[in-house]
């Protein structure tokens, strides 16, 4: 074995190892209605923020097919809401768990109060969205009443912004593990809602979803 594949093959097991610490762990004590993930950023990878979600739907559109959305705050105006959309679902013990496995987008979409009453004395929402794709696996089979699943390794890069809005994060990596109970009638007037609420603080319609 060559010193490149023992290398590579350490690597592998470290970063597994760091997954299932950062991923399982979270989730001890998690309600059957949230998720709990973690963001490292790129430019400081000791510089790691968590955060934990109120409400997790999901729809299933067919075998393979499914779309998450956790949100945190109120359904009219929340402060975050993650939009997963999965392609195609991994097999147990036959689908390869590498760096770089793809089958999921993600937008991430941050919230967050301006500064800048302007003339109506009302502070101007600002909104972030975050874009990436990363492996979504579930533990439970996707179409029953709650699923749960795990997202690793996905990346995050700033989409699209309000003027006013700051980007703390900068290009990301998002993981961690979530429940969400399947709500297909319900998933579309709940993304509809997080996409009014990106289109006010835009100023302009912008439609979010993990497709």
């Amino acid at each position: 074995m060559t010193p490149n594949l023992i290398a590579h093959r350490a690597w592998k097991l470290w970063t597994l190892a760091v997954f299932s610490v950062v991923v399982f762990g979270c989730a001890a004590g998690s309600d059957p209605n949230d998720g709990n993930l973690t963001i490292q950023r790129r430019a400081d990878p000791d510089d790691i923020s968590a955060g934990g979600f109120d409400r997790g739907i999901y729809s299933f559109d067919g075998p393979s097919v499914l779309t998450v959305l956790l949100t945190e705050g109120p359904a009219d105006h929340p402060n975050r809401a993650l939009i997963v959309r999965m392609f195609w679902k991994p097999k147990a013990a036959s689908t390869p768990l590498d760096e770089t496995a793809t089958n999921a987008t993600v937008q991430y979409i941050v919230f967050s109060d301006g500064d800048d009453a302007g003339v109506s004395n009302t502070p101007q929402r600002q909104v972030g969205i975050y874009s990436g794709g990363g492996f979504l696996f579930p533990e439970t089979e996707p179409g029953g009443a709650v699923l749960t699943a795990n997202l690793w390794q996905a990346t995050l890069s700033l989409a699209d912004k309000s003027e006013g809005f700051e980007d703390v994060l900068g290009p990301s990596i998002l993981r961690g593990r979530f429940n969400a109970q399947r709500d297909d009638e319900g998933m579309i007037d709940a993304v509809r809602r997080v996409n009014i609420a990106v289109s006010e603080a835009l100023g302009v319609p912008r439609f979010v979803r993990g497709d």
